[in-house]
């Protein structure tokens, strides 16, 4: 733990001593104040990092934002994306439960884009490895549109994960996992000085994985490589290259299968009652999900004088997906989705897929004072490219059979059949501009022009022909007054757009971009001098511009329809003492373009971990951490499948000593069997009691 130590001057005690009294010589006074780091960094983030391209205060930015650092990813034992979110207000992690082909969230109801290093990190479906937690320095969450900085994006936000690069200070250090499902991960995270004057350094972090998983006949194989060097010439330039290489094999894990021997019993149907939450419909040696990814990025900042400094990230990357999967067919929907005999049919499915983008963000920062105000402006553009390709393929259904005592028959032959990619071209240049005065009053508002283009692809970054050429003018406002004892209210107002729909109604009329507008009104609350944060906000969040089917004309669509939710969320951070509380609370009234609730947002979640860390006395060294995640009942999107509210704990036991730390973390600690959602006649298995036991040691 590292402490700050603050002498107290002998001059200030004597300032408050009578002009005549006798003058006595006292010793400095040492204070020493909890910094709040712990073994793998900051135990809470009191700043937006990179999200907000600012690096401001949460407890001075007019927007809801989260920022999950690696400390909280190693202490909670998150092993992707999806679970170092799960203590976040506002957002849903792991909606669709078991399925390893993509990290899944929304955020306020609605999907958020996904980023890396502040530039887009998604195009298509199923080509690209998903991000590993140890690789991470943070997970960062900004809530609702977001346009105005990022350009065409999800209604619901974004979601930007941080690499760990040798920019940031960092001791070196290695770690061996063993866990559930004969999980086996090494690991090594090293940096050090490149040349006798520091200015040049390197930094290389690595992964090594072979386990299985909950389902059966499954793995979770990773290879991943990061190095990276910083030139830091002078303390006013700064470049950092990146690189990047993952291989993982694994399997695909989601199921589809029927309701009833998943959330009901499956009697007179199926050969059981109630299916394992391991199950696996699939075929050994046929269902996979391999994927491998090569990028470099580069990261460059400059100061030029007191006034501008300039930020500017790049990244070109390549990846592929090979994408094999049987899964529980979609068919006698009047017997569960089962045969007469109990047994069920499968689809056979088969994609080979690619993806490459490339990817630029710049954008100057000045800072300067005008009419008793400080001022930051910040001037901006972005360009990014990207191709995404599936060639897909169904295979001959073999062979039927019995979900519940599965005897596996083989598989088909598949072949792919070689359709166009697809190409995007989104070009903006943006402003956002600060105003503050007296270090109280804050004033936010920013302008966006984007434009994008998309079509089909012969295989390249261009567009054999254009589809949809769209642009937009996106904005942002926000205005926020702080108070000395720390509380600052705040209102803000905040657009999106996003090419989502490609094609035309019955008119021929192109369809626009579905369109996003958030009006916000919270308060946020941090004692002057303590890593006490706390956080409301309520908030009414529109996408519009949706498509519903044409009532006047069947096989048309308009785009007439709206989806909406306004909500509260709650989030507290603070010590008392040696236990730190980190609390969030949800409430969200949601409505799709058609009336119904949106699928899978529950109405009310919750979360609440709490962490104890004697600093002294018999049980220093040792933490024991513990968790309750609430999930309220949620419609499928009909107002027909309602799935169960459910609660699952987590725990975590860790031993520090000099540079070793041991650490026991357990989620689903009760190995509750729950479906995290059920839609169309399917539902989705929730993650079961999952045991890692992890040795770390600095060196």
């Amino acid at each position: 733990m590292i402490l700050r130590r603050t002498a107290v001057s002998t001059f200030a005690l004597l300032a408050s001593v009578p002009a005549m009294a006798e003058v006595v010589e006292l010793e400095p006074i040492i204070v020493t104040q909890d910094s709040g780091d712990a073994y793998f960094g900051k135990s809470v983030s009191l700043d937006t990092g990179t999200v907000a391209k600012t690096g401001d205060a949460i407890a001075e930015t007019p927007r809801s934002v989260t920022v999950v650092t690696a400390q909280e990813l190693a202490e909670r034992g998150a092993q992707n994306v999806e679970q170092a979110l799960q203590y976040s207000a506002g957002v849903v992690g792991g909606q669709w439960g078991l399925d390893s082909r993509a990290n899944w969230y929304l955020v306020r109801g609605f999907d958020a884009s996904t980023l890396h290093d502040g530039l887009p990190a998604r195009y298509g479906f199923y080509n690209d490895t998903k991000p590993e937690p140890f690789l991470l320095n943070s997970v960062e969450v900004l809530k609702g549109p977001s346009s105005g900085l990022y350009g065409s994006g999800a209604v619901g936000g974004v979601v930007n994960t941080t690499s760990k690069t040798a920019a940031q200070e960092a001791e070196n250090l290695f770690q061996l996992q063993v866990g559930s499902h004969d999980r086996k991960q090494a690991a090594v995270d090293v940096s050090g000085d490149l040349n006798a004057s520091g200015t040049l350094r390197y930094r290389f972090v690595g992964l090594l994985r072979d386990a299985e998983t909950q389902v059966d006949h499954s793995q979770d194989d990773t290879v991943v490589l990061a190095p990276s060097i910083t030139w830091r010439p002078s303390e006013d330039t700064e470049l950092t290259i990146l690189a990047n290489y993952q291989k993982s094999d694994g399997s695909p894990l989601i199921q589809f299968a029927s309701m009833a021997g998943t959330l009901l019993p499956a009697t007179g149907l199926g050969n059981g009652d109630y299916l394992p939450n391991s199950l696996f419909v699939g075929e050994p040696g046929f269902d996979t999900f391999n994927t491998e990814q090569r990028a470099i990025t580069a990261m460059f900042k400059h100061r030029f004088n007191a006034v501008w400094s300039l930020n500017a990230n790049a990244r070109y990357l390549e990846s592929d997906g090979e994408y094999q999967h049987a899964w529980w067919a979609f068919d006698n929907f009047g017997s569960g989705r089962y045969n007469p005999d109990g047994t069920i049919n499968r689809t056979f499915y088969r994609a080979e897929n690619t993806l490459k983008t490339w990817g630029l963000d710049a954008y100057g920062t000045a800072e300067y004072r005008l009419g008793g105000f400080d001022m930051r402006t910040i001037v901006g553009a972005s360009y990014t490219r990207g191709h995404y390709d599936s060639d897909t393929g169904y295979g001959a259904q073999v062979g039927p059979i019995d979900p519940f005592n599965p005897v596996y028959v083989g598989y088909p032959t598949i072949a792919v059949t070689d359709t166009p990619g697809t190409s995007i071209t989104e070009t903006g240049a943006y402003v956002q501009q600060r105003a503050s005065y007296d270090d109280r009053l804050f004033v936010d508002f920013g302008l966006r022009y984007g434009k994008i283009e998309s079509g089909p692809s012969n295989g390249s970054f261009g567009a054999t022909s254009i589809a949809a050429s769209d642009s937009e003018w996106t904005g942002n406002a926000a205005v926020m007054y702080r108070f000395d004892n720390g509380i600052a209210p705040y209102i803000s107002y905040a657009e999106s757009f996003r090419q989502d729909a490609i094609g035309s109604d019955v008119n021929g009329k192109a369809f626009e971009p579905t369109r996003g507008e958030q009006y916000e009104l919270g308060v946020k609350f941090q004692p002057a001098g303590s890593d006490t944060l706390l956080t409301a906000a309520v908030f009414d969040l529109t996408k519009s511009n949706m498509t519903v089917a044409d009532p006047s004309n069947p096989g048309f669509q308009v785009q007439t329809g709206a989806a909406s939710a306004k909500g509260l969320e709650l989030e507290l951070f603070h010590r008392f003492g040696d236990l730190t509380v980190d609390a969030a609370y949800t409430y969200l009234d949601s409505e799709d373009a058609e009336g119904d609730y949106i699928a899978q947002v529950p109405k009310n979640a919750a979360s609440l971990w709490l962490n104890y860390a004697p600093e002294a006395g018999a049980l220093q060294g040792w933490s024991f951490g513990g968790g309750v995640r609430y999930n309220g009942e949620a419609w499928g999107g009909t107002g027909t499948y309602l799935t169960p509210s459910y609660t699952l704990y987590d725990a975590a036991v860790s031993y520090g000593q000099d540079n070793w730390l041991v650490s026991l973390n357990v989620q689903n600690l009760t190995d509750e069997r729950y479906v995290t959602t059920c839609q169309g006649g399917a539902c989705y298995f929730g993650d079961g009691r999952n045991i890692a036991l992890t040795l770390t040691s600095k060196f």
